[in-house]
């Protein structure tokens, strides 16, 4: 019997073993790229998404953004009415706001703050509704009377 030389057969199982786990390491690593692609395609449309304020958060948010102040909610969050007039509503508005702005002592409250200046606008609004009613009352009264 004549047999191969032992380099030669040790070579052989080596490349034997090798190619039993090549294909499984193909087959793994081109698993590994399709879902990579798939997870940074996902990755990349959230960061759009969140970016462009949609998505979850980015619904919350809106929803809370359109969502306008009413009335009575406004007077409570400045406890002032338009009563007051529109400098008493200033000057509570100028104080409430500082005291939520960020100092050296206290991070501030941005979500108060913007309550604060939603609740100052509607009721600023409300006043110049009631001027211009005033306004308009007198002048419909003059076009009635002959």
């Amino acid at each position: 019997q004549v047999s191969a030389p032992a380099g030669v057969q040790r070579h052989g199982a080596a490349a034997a073993g090798a190619m039993a786990v090549g294909p499984f390491a193909r087959v793994v690593a081109q698993i590994a790229i399709v879902a990579g692609g798939h997870i940074g395609r996902a990755v990349a449309q959230a960061y759009k998404d969140a970016v462009a304020g949609r998505g979850a958060a980015g619904a919350a948010a809106q929803r809370i953004a359109r969502r306008r102040m009413s009335f009575d909610e406004a007077k409570k969050v400045l406890d002032a009415d338009t009563s007051d007039g529109a400098e008493k509503l200033k000057e509570r508005f100028e104080l409430l706001h500082k005291l939520n702005a960020p100092s050296e002592t206290s991070p501030g409250s941005p979500y108060l703050q913007s309550r604060i200046t939603a609740a100052h606008k509607v009721l600023l609004e409300e006043i110049a509704k009631a001027r211009s009613k005033a306004k308009e009352a007198p002048g419909a009264s003059d076009d009635t009377t002959e």
